[in-house]
């Protein structure tokens, strides 16, 4: 899938799904810090909440690679992790349909081990 030529309409829609879902990460991410900001007491705690952060961070810029030749593999963890849906996909081919649907699967296996 690494040579699949997108269309400019798969591109859009692959984009939107993959900035949806990355928009709601950062709201979780979001909450989660003012609830740990909100409960700092202590300097180690302020700590803390910066490395939560960076983890964060760090996680979030490394599964959203919006490269085309990445999307299959994000759009797939996506997928697995139950931040897209399958009907969010309609509008891609088949054959990038079936990609995604065999990562997010590959992706389970590995999680429920």
């Amino acid at each position: 899938m690494q040579h699949t030529t997108w269309t400019d309409e798969e591109k859009k829609i692959a984009r939107c799904v993959a900035h949806a879902a990355l928009q709601r990460e950062l709201a979780e991410v979001m909450a989660e810090f003012k609830s740990r900001a909100a409960d700092a007491e202590h300097a180690d705690d302020m700590w803390s909440v910066l490395e939560y952060l960076a983890r964060a961070r760090q996680r979030i810029d490394t599964k959203y690679d919006f490269r085309y030749s990445k999307l299959p593999i994000v759009l797939g963890t996506l997928l697995c992790e139950k931040r897209i849906e399958a009907d969010d996909l309609t509008g891609l081919s088949d054959a990038k349909r079936r990609c995604v649907r065999a990562v997010a699967a590959l992706g389970a296996r590995g999680n429920a081990g």
